[in-house]
């Protein structure tokens, strides 16, 4: 019988593990360098702050650690005993000492390029030194810290002598019978093991982890560079679009054109309101009567949301309502923090780590209690990473929820009984709070509860009938509040975060179409606040119209416009394939970064079909310079992390 010091020089497997190891030892080394050695840009971070984000970082490290190792992992667990070679082991040695002397440097570099760029490095910054002299650029370096070079050079030689002591030779010979399958068995665990380390989890909700996932477990925005690593900003960041600086006005000429910082002039004292926002997932103007009662009247049009029409009737209803992005992760920093995504899904980008503004770390300092629910598995989508990041106190989820008993088998708590949850859990915080829910049963694969099959009609798309199920389970969730004693002291904010797709309606894959979506402003113990009003708005525009009801008298920064100042053109902005959407009042135009491709009043022409770019040149030009400044200030502020009134 073998002993456990035997069997763990002879083991390939184990030998696998402590290849891996060794590997996760060299990024925990780098990190603490990197904190120790920066520690001045780090002066809300103590030791004992530094050593809590040790563990969380370990979660990225094995991501970069497996995708960088693949090639070695792959070729250590391939089942054949020529991997026992001399030949094919001393390959394997030079693959790992190259491949991970190669991430060393990565993260050792980024100990002093952190001090200028204030991020992890990504790729967009190799490709911005592409066309550089590379051995002018590396002999500067080396003469300037050339401590770095010689941390390398240590920490490879320490790599070099540990990789020496991890011996692995061949276990004594057994039947091919029982070998070949027994390690295409372990290969297959192997991967599968490796799929979830490399995606941060194994849950089919939770999405790849990213850049703003470190956000989960930090204090401080920049503390997320102290949680990951530089392979990893590299490796995720490929392919994504960088932004560039652009100078198409003066500074003078930007304010004037279009000016994100905001600076109130009513006077009258802050009222604390309770604040509730509601995002409904892939709900589309496409399901509501409320938007559609004439447009496709014609077509036997029938609603499929009876709870939300008869709440717009209540309700501040802006009839052009327009989401920001396409996707789920792309609403919430639109509406919670007045940042749309552009290009890239913002909380996938490098500028998730800025100083962001945010309407629950406004109302914190208000004193607000401040609470965010979504009932899939905690971790889904990043939402929780992002909450952190935002200022947001809470985070309600599928784990605090607890009861499996209604979990629907796929994303998470049943809309019906997770609103109750929310309901309930609510009317436990002491006022004024602000709480905001988002919605799952309206997403793919578009299944209701068993018990309520045959009660909502079938649409001419699958998504239709868990539309009527989610407005009843709003519905439901309205006459529960209704009765608690903080209702008629509480803003409603309703908003989809994206139409649903495909569409069924033609007009609803237009431009214009495929973003548009509900957006409600309901005040029930506001009766005076209500009426629909023949105005655009988008999502950017709920924190700063909710910080305007409230009578929010601070400067603050938001992409959007309060809705109730109408001393300013109402716009919504939009990105979709290269192309800027930009629209305001009856026209849409449509803008791809250098010359405008499209103009169409979309109020007259719906469909989209008579492009008047060329017919009204005065008014395409004034969008034209509309965009041009947004561009201007959303690029240059992100750049120079410039996210604030100051």
């Amino acid at each position: 019988m073998l002993t456990l010091k035997k069997y763990t020089w002879r083991n390939v497997h184990v030998a696998l593990g402590l290849y891996l190891g060794l590997s996760m030892l060299l990024y925990t080394i780098s990190r603490v360098l990197f904190y120790l050695f920066n520690k001045n840009l780090f002066a809300a971070t103590g030791y004992t702050d530094f050593t809590s984000l040790l563990i969380p970082g370990l979660r990225f490290d094995l991501s970069a650690v497996l995708y960088t190792n693949l090639l070695f992992i792959v070729m250590l667990l391939l089942p054949f005993r020529f991997r026992y070679n001399a030949g094919y082991q001393k390959a394997l040695k030079y693959i790992f000492i190259v491949t991970n002397s190669i991430t060393l440097a990565a993260n050792l570099i980024d100990i002093v390029y952190y001090r200028y760029t204030m991020r992890r490095t990504t790729w967009s910054v190799l490709q911005e030194f592409a066309n550089e002299n590379g051995t002018a650029l590396a002999g500067s370096f080396i003469v300037d810290f050339w401590y770095i070079p010689v941390l390398w050079l240590l920490l490879v030689g320490f790599m070099v002598w540990v990789y020496g002591k991890i011996r692995m030779e061949e276990q004594p010979r057994v039947s091919g019978w029982v070998y070949y399958p027994g390690n295409v068995a372990i290969m297959g665990l192997a991967g599968f093991l490796m799929f979830g380390g490399m995606r941060g989890g194994f849950a089919h909700s939770t999405r790849p982890i990213t850049l703003s996932n470190a956000g989960e477990y930090v204090k401080h925005p920049n503390e997320m560079y102290l949680v990951l690593n530089t392979p990893f900003s590299l490796l995720r960041t490929i392919g994504k679009t960088n932004y560039s600086k652009v100078n198409y006005f003066n500074d003078k000429q930007l304010a004037s054109i279009y000016s994100p910082v905001h600076t109130p002039a009513d006077t009258a004292a802050f009222r604390k309101k309770n604040v509730v926002i509601i995002v409904l997932e892939s709900f589309g103007q496409e399901m509501m009567g409320g938007y559609n009662g004439e447009t496709l009247q014609k077509d036997g049009y029938k609603t499929f949301t009876p709870f939300l029409d008869s709440l717009m009737q209540e309700s501040k209803v802006y009839r052009h309502a327009f989401v920001n992005g396409r996707k789920s992760i792309d609403a919430l920093p639109s509406i919670l923090t007045s940042i749309p995504s552009i290009q890239e899904p913002f909380v996938l980008t490098p500028y998730a780590s800025n100083n962001l503004p945010s309407l629950p770390r406004i109302l914190n300092e208000e004193g607000y209690h401040t609470a965010f629910f979504h009932g899939a598995p905690n971790g889904s989508m990043g939402f929780s990473a992002f909450m952190n990041l935002i200022g947001m106190k809470e985070y309600y989820g599928k784990d605090e929820y607890n009861n499996d008993a209604d979990f629907d088998g796929m994303w998470g708590i049943w809309d019906e009984e997770f609103l109750q949850f929310t309901a309930d859990k609510l009317n436990t915080f002491q006022e004024p709070f602000m709480g905001t829910v988002f919605t799952l049963s309206s997403h793919h694969p578009y299944k209701i509860p068993d018990r309520y099959k045959g009660k909502f009609a079938k649409g001419p798309l699958p998504v239709f009938e868990c539309i009527s199920y989610s407005d009843m389970a709003l519905q439901k969730f309205f006459e529960k509040v209704s009765k608690m004693p903080w209702y008629k002291n509480t803003l409603f904010v309703i908003s989809a975060d994206h139409p649903a797709g495909p569409r069924h309606y033609p007009v609803y894959n237009t431009s214009y179409g495929s973003f548009a979506a509900p957006i409600l402003f309901y005040a029930p113990g506001d009766p005076a606040f209500g009426g629909t009003e023949q105005r655009v708005v988008q999502q950017l525009n709920i924190m700063p119209t909710v910080l305007g009801y409230l009578n929010y008298s601070k400067p603050y920064f938001s992409f959007g416009k309060n809705m109730l100042n109408t001393t300013t053109e109402d716009f919504a902005v939009s990105y979709n394939a290269g192309v800027y959407q930009w629209i305001e009042n009856d026209l849409l135009l449509l803008f791809d970064g250098t010359k405008t491709i499209g103009l169409y009043n979309y109020q007259q022409d719906i469909m989209l079909q008579q492009d008047l770019k060329d017919t009204l040149p005065e008014k395409r030009s004034y969008l034209e310079n509309r965009v041009k400044a947004f561009i201007q200030q959303y690029n240059n502020r992100m750049i120079d992390n410039k996210l604030s009134a100051k």
